[in-house]
């Protein structure tokens, strides 16, 4: 009886371990090298790995608003507890810069088991303002409310694009070198070795820190408020050549 060789058409195995997904795949058969170890032309490992780096942040928004309450919408803009370019002036004195105001008017209820009631208007006006002194926030508060906020709004850090950008650097190298190191264990479990990146695909995250504050603090007083660090978070996916 004739024997007919069988071609080899392929062969792929997807393995979970330790929360890093990767692909061990021979695509495309050649001759063997020996009888105990074919190899193909194609053959790739492909990784994914995470890294995040932490900086002090270098930028701040402030967000403050003087309220305003009355019988009649004209009665709450008129009982605001401050105006909008004074503390917009008083900020900007400080250093800050003032990226936008905002004015609203709105009715005011009561609930209770037989409905709502209106009783009154509020009024808001928001400043929000930017500095890259990330020290003098808890200033920037107090003259806010010395000259008429009697809120804040919220308070965030975040990175300039500069220091982010150097973050991020600092975190694709980890990523890439942790990367290469899981695709080097990978294949060395099949008496493989590591060669060129075939495909690299990245993805950013991490998120500014916010803080809300419910209420500012009394005028003529000092507010203390100590930023946490930001983060800045990427993941690569990266296919490599096996030897």
């Amino acid at each position: 009886m004739d024997t007919q060789p069988l071609a080899v058409i392929g062969v792929a195995a997807l393995v979970l371990a330790g929360g890093v997904g990767f692909v061990l795949a021979d695509t495309g058969g050649t001759a063997a090298e020996s009888p105990d170890r074919p190899t193909a032309t194609n053959a790739t490992v492909s990784v994914s790995a995470d890294a995040t780096v932490e900086r002090a942040p270098d930028e701040a928004t402030v967000t403050v608003a003087a309220v305003g309450r009355g019988e009649t919408a004209a009665a709450a803009r008129n009982n605001l507890s401050g105006d909008a370019d004074a503390i917009r002036d008083a900020l900007e004195g400080e250093g800050a810069t003032v990226t936008s105001a905002r004015f609203t008017v709105s009715p005011e209820y009561e609930y209770s088991e037989s409905g709502r009631e209106l009783v009154g208007y509020v009024a808001v006006h928001t400043v929000e303002a930017e500095t890259g002194a990330v020290d003098s926030v808890g200033s920037l508060v107090d003259t806010a409310v010395d000259n008429g906020a009697d809120r804040v709004e919220g308070i965030s850090y975040s990175l300039s694009g500069d220091t982010r950008a150097g973050a991020r650097e600092e975190a694709l190298t980890t990523a890439m070198e942790q990367a290469r190191g899981d695709a080097t264990t990978l294949a060395a479990s099949e008496d493989r070795s590591v060669g060129d990146a075939v495909t690299i695909q990245t993805s950013d995250g991490g998120q500014p820190v916010v803080r809300a504050e419910s209420a500012a603090a009394d005028a003529g007083g000092e507010t203390d408020v100590s930023p946490e660090p930001v983060t800045v978070e990427v993941s690569v996916q990266v296919t490599y050549e096996l030897a």
